[in-house]
């Protein structure tokens, strides 16, 4: 049945190729423009492929736009605004001015001085909260939640904030376990390195 549904296209290709050639059929040279198409599609019937006709989804272009993950206001700020160095130097959560702000990792950190902001321009990546600023509690469930940026804990050199005393408590409660359990459901929520492969993270 292939056989005979391939040479008739191929016959109804020849002729119509000889007309256009002879000018016949004046009218069909984009008819026959077409041809390498019509090419294609004997060659896929004859090796019993489907025939696709592929859309842009514009997937592709979305998975390459997708960034790390970033718990930020209507503003793009980040930790409500709050000083991420302050927690390192005064061990206590200090209200951030607009005036001195950067912007790092997708988001717009605020500080309370100009010493402040140098100190982060310098190393941004040891001031930036773990987790991209949200709950570290709830990303041992992977779980993203919002944060009180008053519940943090500073442990071996990193930030971590928490959604509320009680998420504070529990994270605290035994820091490398829960540190353990986060870092590992982090990667779920960051932009795959190789497109078009799943983290085998049980997803």
């Amino acid at each position: 049945m292939q056989f005979f549904l391939i040479r008739s296209l191929w016959v109804r290709l020849s002729l119509l190729r000889l007309l256009v050639v002879l000018g016949l059929l004046p009218g069909l040279h984009a008819v026959a423009s077409d041809v390498p198409s019509l090419n294609s599609a004997v060659s896929a019937v004859g090796s019993n492929r489907p025939l696709l006709a592929q859309a842009d989804t514009g997937s592709s272009k979305k998975a390459t736009a997708n960034g790390p993950k970033v718990n930020v206001d209507q503003n793009g700020v980040i930790l409500k605004g709050y000083d991420a160095v302050a927690y390192f130097k005064q061990k206590r959560a200090v209200k951030g001015d607009p005036k001195y702000s950067s912007f790092y990792g997708g988001a717009t950190y605020y500080f309370a001085s100009t010493d402040d902001k140098a100190e982060f321009d310098k190393t941004p990546a040891k001031y930036a909260p773990q987790y991209g600023g949200y709950c570290a509690n709830s990303m041992t469930k992977r779980k993203l939640a919002d944060v009180d940026p008053n519940v943090f804990l500073v442990y071996k050199g990193k930030l971590y904030v928490c959604s509320s005393p009680k998420a504070g408590k529990a994270f605290y409660s035994d820091p490398d376990a829960n540190i353990k359990k986060a870092d590992t459901n982090w990667q779920f929520y960051q932009p795959p390195s190789n497109p078009g492969l799943r983290r085998e993270l049980g997803s």
